[in-house]
């Protein structure tokens, strides 16, 4: 190209420039309305996908919550039933033979099947009812025999249902409540050798292994009607107090 030819190119240059500016700036907005909208899609896409997650996770978290709540209700109902029979038990003392060593180790399991029931309660948990039976009727409190019999039965129907608890709670995931449901056992468990004892059992400690009862903790409710405990009538018709925890005597009152 000749300088003249650069010459007119240069002058030429300055016309042509608008025009090509005004196409930059078009295609450049263009450009940066279709990112802004891309973006803002975007974000509305993540913020409902997030939105999504989170109904999700609420969801979930809502139905482990109402599980965890059958649960501690079925263990709050089971309580109640046996501070219920203890506490009848301690009224009637006399009439079962109860006095010295042996009427303190029960006072002792009342409380301490107080403190599990304000613990199943404390944890979400609500009575199914207030209202018990028992397999003998208001005889259980009259006769020794028919009342270490009933509580023979009771803590092994409780043993047996603590150990689907530990296994429930394993499988769902919940390693401390299936701690916990250990140590309500271990508990339960003390429970059952002092009836033994009172028995006159020999021995007193009979069980290597605890019986596997029950597939799952929700079965308890079925398995205690079953032996005579949720059909109260006239008669036999046992109402829930919560009794007073002070018993020095009593001691780990926590989990």
């Amino acid at each position: 190209m000749t300088t003249s030819g650069v010459r007119k190119a240069s002058e030429k240059a300055p016309a042509e420039m608008p025009e090509v500016m005004a196409d930059l700036t078009a295609s450049s907005s263009l450009s940066f309305r279709r990112r802004h909208l891309l973006e803002a899609a975007g974000t509305v896409l993540a913020g409902g996908t997030a939105a999504t997650l989170l109904d999700t996770h609420t969801a979930v978290a809502a139905d482990a919550g109402a599980k965890l709540k059958e649960y501690f209700s079925i263990l709050a109902t089971g309580e109640a039933l046996f501070v219920t029979f203890y506490s009848n038990a301690v009224a009637n003392h006399q009439a079962l033979g109860l006095a010295g060593a042996e009427l303190n180790a029960i006072k002792a399991i009342l409380v301490e099947e107080q403190i599990h029931y304000d613990f199943a309660v404390v944890h979400g948990g609500t009575p199914a009812t207030t209202h018990f039976s028992f397999p003998d009727g208001a005889k259980t409190f009259e006769k020794r025999a028919l009342f270490l019999r009933t509580q023979q039965l009771s803590e092994e129907l409780t043993n047996g249902a603590l150990l689907a608890w530990i296994k429930d709670m394993a499988s769902m995931g919940q390693p401390r409540l299936a701690q916990i449901g250990g140590q309500l056992m271990q508990v339960e468990g003390g429970h059952r050798v002092v009836g033994r004892v009172i028995l006159n059992a020999e021995p007193w400690d009979d069980w290597a292994f605890g019986p596997v009862a029950l597939d799952s903790f929700l079965q308890v409710p079925d398995a205690v009607k079953a032996h005579g405990f949720l059909s109260p009538k006239p008669g036999n018709d046992f109402t829930f107090h919560p009794v007073s925890k002070n018993f020095p005597g009593v001691i780990n009152r926590h989990p």
